[in-house]
C-alpha cells in the first residue's frame, strides 16, 4: 500500500513558485506532474503535484497563506491504480 496526496491548484502566474516551494516544504520529494503558466504575471496558472503519504492537513496549512489560490487535494492508495 502506497499512499500519496495529489494536489491541483489554480493560482496567479506570479505565485506558482510560492506554491511549489510551500509544497516542497511539506515533502522534499514532491513530484511535479505539470505546471501550466503564461508569460503574463496575473494570468491564472495550474500546478499539479504528488506528495508522499497522507499529508493533506500539512498541505492545507502551507497553502492557506497564499492569496487567491484554488486547490483540490485528494489522497489515494496508488497500489489500487
Amino acid at each position: 500500500m502506497t499512499i500519496r496526496t495529489y494536489v491541483s491548484t489554480t493560482v496567479r502566474n506570479d505565485r506558482v513558485d510560492d506554491v511549489l516551494h510551500a509544497l516542497e516544504d511539506v515533502d522534499p520529494d514532491t513530484i511535479v506532474a505539470s505546471v501550466n503558466r503564461s508569460d503574463a504575471p496575473d494570468v491564472p496558472a495550474g500546478v499539479s503535484v504528488s506528495l508522499t503519504g497522507d499529508v493533506r492537513e500539512a498541505v492545507k496549512k502551507q497553502l492557506d497563506v497564499i492569496p487567491d489560490l484554488e486547490c483540490e487535494i485528494d489522497v489515494r492508495d496508488t497500489a489500487d491504480l
